[in-house]
């Protein structure tokens, strides 16, 4: 495993972490089951066990992922090895489904985090996706930046939602990391401001490196998801078929022979793009860590690979 710089901060993260949500299961939301597919706990337990022994220091949950599930597992596994990882949590979504970031709510959120995860600090705490209007105002710097005085959060962050509030995130450049949506089969953060925030020492954390796990390669056109994935309410119709036309042209052009081979694809691209800290891939089986863990032992494109490829799809999208 090898280790990147998160932006300005102290903190070393593998640049490989994991993303926790699958572990964690659904939430009730809004007063519908809605999120990751429930997993049993002894496999749960294995993937974070099995992620620390390969190298893994980072890992991202949420307090909504399983409410609360994902968060008591890592705690579980990790309050005797503490200082040995690094936690990312994120709150923001209520119960009803809309966004709040009132400071009563967003500290009550976090000591919930804390007793969850059996910590006294939160390495990296996040407010996922508010909306330009507040990050504006600078409210939530202002929140943030109380919560480090009181001890309770080392560095912060937002999940962010559109280019626009990500763009103004980064001018402002008032918090520590930003989690950003960047794959293979969406491109246009490296064109538009991934460079802006490196320049700026804001660590990147990329979130669904894999899009949704359909450059996992074992998607098509027919597949449907359970009503409880949430993968339901956007992985269909045009937008898949959108997503596997794109997969399809990278297998012709570039000779892939198995499913296993788009996925390093993916992965090969986004880690050798040396501006991000970590990618958080989500894994719901030991087998699919394993997989994605085999990128380690891969050579690193060059910088004229790396952009003939993002070329290639741009072209490939007109």
């Amino acid at each position: 495993m090898k280790y990147r710089k998160l932006g300005k901060t102290e903190l070393s993260v593998s640049e490989i972490g994991l993303g926790t949500a699958q572990i964690g299961g659904p939430s009730l939301i809004n007063r519908r089951y809605i999120g990751s597919p429930k997993i049993e706990k002894e496999e749960a337990l294995k993937i974070l066990n099995g992620g620390f022994n390969s190298g893994i220091n980072f890992y991202d949950t949420a307090d909504k992922y399983g409410d609360g599930e994902s968060e008591r597992l890592l705690g579980e596994v990790f309050h005797k090895k503490r200082e040995q990882v690094i936690l990312a949590t994120k709150c923001g979504l209520t119960l009803s489904g809309e966004r709040c970031f009132e400071k009563k709510y967003v500290k009550n959120c976090l000591e919930k985090s804390l007793k969850n995860l059996k910590t006294d600090y939160i390495d990296v705490f996040q407010l996922t996706k508010p909306d330009i209007t507040l990050i504006q105002s600078g409210e939530i710097y202002e929140l943030l930046d109380e919560l480090k005085r009181e001890g309770k959060i080392r560095f912060s962050g937002v999940s962010t939602g559109t280019d626009e509030e990500t763009i103004k995130l980064i001018s402002d450049n008032r918090v520590d990391t930003l989690q950003i949506f960047y794959n293979l089969l969406h491109v246009k953060p490296n064109k538009l401001f991934i460079g802006k925030a490196f320049d700026s020492g804001i660590g990147l954390i990329i979130r669904s490196p894999l899009s949704s796990g359909v450059l996992a390669g074992k998607y098509d056109y027919n597949t449907k998801f359970a009503k409880e994935d949430d993968r339901s309410l956007y992985l269909y119709g045009e937008t898949l078929k959108l997503r596997i036309d794109m997969i399809n042209m990278m297998v012709e052009r570039y000779q892939l022979n198995s499913l296993g081979d788009i996925l390093l694809l993916s992965l090969n691209y986004l880690l050798s793009n040396t501006k991000i800290s970590t990618i958080i891939p989500g894994v719901s089986k030991t087998c699919q860590l394993d997989g994605i863990l085999e990128v380690i032992d891969i050579e690193r494109m060059s910088l004229e690979s790396f952009y003939k490829l993002e070329n290639f799809l741009d072209e490939g999208k007109n």
